[in-house]
């Protein structure tokens, strides 16, 4: 069992399902209610565990995500890590994604036609300019997307002749995929064929319910000189809109270079993507010749004044690598 000793934030719309900190259309809403009845009546199964760093003890952030989805949010008081806790069961999780549910409520009805514009190369650009300057992309390179949605983020990879695979859980976006001719797979990290050169995991860690195994489950896939891609959002920019109920982790720089360490995976490189979120390229083994990384330099943007103390606590563990010599 895990323990919250108190509220980190004293702020109402973060502990009462209300009017969604996002825009949500009629359809969304009603299904949202819908899901959060059965949150109530304990149709949803949800699990308790501990911090990834093996605390039980956390802080409590908030009761409800930026759709009023009903799902508490805590942060760990030894290590910093935001998470979802408790969080629903990976047969819960599951479901949730196959049957496109996540899709209708994150995106509403016509998700799939607001989808369609991510097909154009310059989408998919920012995550092959990181990888490129630590890996060249030519032909024959292989690259496996996990989580890929409709596959648009490979495009790029395939305009430079690259041989990609996306993997997804949704059938529907599998099937877009398909449709704009780009090679999909319907299946989950236990379903990986072969292994690839460049791995790229992209707003998709943040999913999973043990980072860690998953990670090294994934490397295991990853060629000897091969490299890992993961971006995440980063919980320095903390907001309401920060929070979903699908994310069981929210990770700063300091917890993404310190958990991936712990899956076996070395940094290489580490920066901003998107302006608001966090990127970080791996590869098996301790990567020495990273360059140098401060976690006390990292850029904070503190959206409502009220959270500057919960974004400190959140920096704290970061103090221990500040001055580390890399």
């Amino acid at each position: 069992m895990i323990s919250i000793r108190k509220k980190a934030l004293s702020l109402k719309e973060f502990y009462s399902p209300g009017k969604p900190a996002v825009a949500c259309t009629g359809n969304q809403c009603k299904l949202i209610s819908e899901f959060n009845d059965k949150i109530r009546k304990d149709l949803v199964k949800f699990e308790s565990v501990p911090c990834l760093c093996g605390s039980n003890t956390f802080d409590m952030i908030a009761e409800v995500d930026r759709y009023g989805i009903l799902q508490d949010t805590v942060i760990c008081v030894e290590c910093g890590l935001v998470q979802s806790n408790p969080r629903m069961t990976k047969e819960e999780l599951t479901a949730f994604y196959s049957s496109d549910l996540y899709r209708l409520c994150y995106d509403g009805e016509n998700y799939l036609e607001k989808y369609e514009n991510k097909y154009t190369p310059e989408y998919g650009r920012h995550i092959f300019y990181e990888i490129d300057k630590v890996k060249r992309i030519d032909p024959g390179i292989s690259i496996l997307e996990i989580g890929a949605g409709g596959g648009w983020n490979l495009l790029p990879f395939i305009d430079k002749g690259a041989k990609v695979l996306g993997i997804d859980y949704s059938p529907s976006l599998i099937e877009l995929g398909l449709k704009h001719a780009i090679p999909m797979k319907q299946g989950s990290i236990d379903t990986i064929p072969g292994q690839y050169d460049v791995i790229v995991i992209n707003h998709v860690l943040e999913h999973f319910l043990n980072p860690v195994d998953s990670l090294r489950k994934i490397a295991l896939h990853s060629k000897p000189e091969g490299i890992i891609y993961i971006s995440v959002p980063n919980i320095l920019n903390f907001n309401m809109g920060q929070l979903q109920n699908a994310h069981t982790y929210y990770f700063s720089p300091y917890t993404l270079e310190r958990y991936c360490a712990e899956a076996g995976l070395g940094l290489l490189a580490i920066g901003k993507a998107q302006n608001i979120h966090l990127f970080g390229i791996f590869r098996l083994g301790d990567a020495q010749d990273r360059p140098a990384f401060r976690c006390k330099k990292t850029k904070i943007n503190f959206n409502l004044v009220k959270l500057k103390t919960l974004v400190k606590r959140i920096l704290r563990p970061q103090k221990k690598c500040a001055n580390l010599k890399r």
